[in-house]
């Protein structure tokens, strides 16, 4: 024991710089061993993922290689079968003629017209007074110019404005009363005319299904060689349209069963992309 007080505190520091001393190297033990253990967590982390990496790339390959030959059984089905089945039609449609085509189409078109409201009609109707106002001001001006004397520049011009003003124009068209009484009827003659052909399109898939008739090839490549188990129903609805579609908008294609995707918006577009969709999902394995 030191009596001195300064040395008692002298020997009280050193002893603590050693303990010190002791953490720190014992710390220094510790964020080693941590640096080891995550080095060898990360290390193997990386290695499943590796691992991972190569048995999708593998389970991607098997699964495209199982695709290959589920179409090339499909394809070698249709050429076993080609030779011994009857073969269904779906490209001939005596029943379905012109008119009922046509009905379809005007219907089309009627849903796609915007019908004006009472609103808009009336201002199309004001529209067209104000015009013909301007247009009686403009005749009387051009009258006038023929009897103005040849001093009169200011009359002239004003005149002349008033001339050009409405020969620069156009007269809006009278909105038609019977327009919207047209297209109802168009609508539903036209929705008559789809369900009539839809009606005939899917009783004849449902009998080629029953006698397993050969299917067109632009049939199955659209709709693959059967409806998927359990969606009978939603694949008949989309053959049919399909069916239709073709027969619409005249595709004859032997393969593609839908043609070229329409360029213009509309509603030939819009069925076209929800075929080509559903078509895509009846596919699916």
């Amino acid at each position: 024991m030191n009596i001195d007080p300064l040395k008692a505190l002298e020997g009280k520091v050193e002893l603590l710089k050693k303990e010190l001393k002791s953490l720190e190297a014992r710390v220094d033990d510790v964020q080693s061993d941590a640096s080891q253990n995550q080095l060898s967590q990360t290390n193997l982390l990386r290695d499943n993922t590796r691992r991972l990496t190569r048995t999708d790339d593998r389970v991607a390959e098997l699964a495209e290689s199982v695709h290959r030959l589920e179409r090339l059984l499909v394809a070698l089905n249709r050429k076993v079968r080609a030779g011994e089945t009857r073969k269904a039609d779906f490209d001939h449609w005596p029943d379905l003629d012109e008119d009922l085509i046509a009905k379809i189409l005007h219907g089309q078109d009627a849903y796609a017209r915007r019908p004006q409201t009472p609103q808009q009609a009336k201002e199309i109707r004001k529209a067209i007074a104000e015009y013909d106002r301007r247009a009686a001001e403009a005749i009387e001006a051009a009258e006038a110019l023929t009897h103005l004397p040849p001093d009169a520049e200011s009359l002239w011009r004003k005149h002349y404005r008033q001339w050009r003003a409405i020969t620069t124009r156009q007269r809006p068209e009278a909105p038609d009363d019977d327009t919207h009484a047209g297209d109802s009827a168009a609508k539903s003659a036209g929705n008559e005319a789809v369900a009539r052909a839809r009606r005939q399109i899917r009783a004849r898939i449902e009998d080629a299904v029953a006698h397993d008739l050969l299917f067109p090839a632009w049939f199955e490549n659209a709709l693959g060689p059967a409806a998927p188990p359990g969606k009978a129903d939603v694949w008949l609805y989309t053959a049919t349209d399909v069916v239709l579609y073709r027969l619409l908008h005249g595709i004859t294609s032997p393969a593609d069963a839908l043609g070229p995707a329409p360029q213009d918006e509309g509603h030939r577009k819009d069925l076209h992309d929800r075929l080509t969709n559903e078509c895509a999902e009846h596919r699916r394995p």
